[in-house]
């Protein structure tokens, strides 16, 4: 019986790489009915892969309810840095950690599964919904620096009962999520120019009350914000903080939305991972 399978590829590897992920979904999932969505996130950067991950995808499933009967969900989540060190191991040069970070196959509570490396911000967002967890380990003896085709597409295959892939072995492993830095750093931005922000504060005391008004510095500029209920909510002209439907850890992602304007580019661009403080 043919499975009915919507594979999510959220990754660094963007461009022409899109058009191997796509080849590689369509020969691991064949005969089945597959349907790829691929988001293309910063290049060796977990906090925009992670973010993408968990609130534009999975908080969009999420949204439609529970998965029916029949309906498989797979989603791949791979960014990785490729400087400095990782595990204690030079990502450059000779000492360089050649096979990357651990490969992990996560059944969330939802049955979405998800497969990727576990490092900096990929799974951190993850945390609360994971039922359980597997090592995933390529037994083939063959090394390749395009893990995210070549291992996690198969993998995900193979999780979801579509292939067996034998070379591939899937073990019960604990995963221990890295520690995150405190504090609201940008997340994201749409084409709108409207800023995600994303916070790993333990409460949400940096959030203006309703109605209220707070200055916040990113990187070298000043934003001054007033809390609004919606996008609309705002004079035009005004910089505005508010909600939308997309959400994290199944809280409201605020964002930052200039009526009638662009903000990302009046705040100077701001980079994923700018750090944004309140100021006093």
């Amino acid at each position: 019986m043919k499975k009915n399978v919507h594979v999510i590829i959220v990754t660094d590897c963007g461009g022409s790489d899109q058009g191997r992920y796509e080849i590689a979904a369509a020969r691991c999932f064949f005969p089945h009915n597959m349907h790829l969505t691929f988001f293309a996130t910063e290049s060796m950067n977990t906090l925009h892969c992670g973010f993408t991950a968990a609130a534009h995808a999975l908080s969009t499933i999420d949204f439609f309810g529970p998965l029916q009967a029949g309906e498989q969900v797979g989603l791949l989540v791979n960014a990785a840095p490729r400087h400095g060190k990782e595990n204690g191991r030079a990502l450059r040069g000779e000492g360089r950690k050649p096979e990357g970070e651990e490969i992990y196959a996560l059944r969330l509570q939802s049955g979405v599964w998800v497969v990727g490396p576990n490092a900096g911000y990929n799974f951190f967002f993850l945390q609360g919904q994971i039922a359980e967890s597997f090592l995933v380990t390529d037994t083939s003896g063959r090394y390749t620096p395009f893990r995210s085709m070549e291992v996690m597409v198969p993998a995900l295959a193979k999780v979801l009962g579509v292939r067996e892939n034998p070379h591939l072995r899937v073990e019960p492993k604990e995963l221990s999520i890295v520690s995150a830095e405190i504090g609201v750093f940008v997340a994201d931005w749409d084409s709108h120019g409207n800023i995600y922000l994303v916070s790993t504060c333990p409460d949400q005391s940096w959030i203006p009350a309703l109605g209220e008004n707070c200055a916040f510095r990113i990187g070298t500029k000043i934003a001054r914000l007033r809390h609004v209920d919606g996008i609309f909510a705002g004079d035009t002209g005004e910089q505005t903080l508010t909600v939308g439907s997309l959400k994290l850890i199944g809280q409201p992602v605020h964002y930052i939305v200039l009526v009638g304007g662009n903000v990302h580019s009046t705040l100077g661009s701001p980079l994923v991972g700018t750090r944004v403080e309140i100021e006093e």
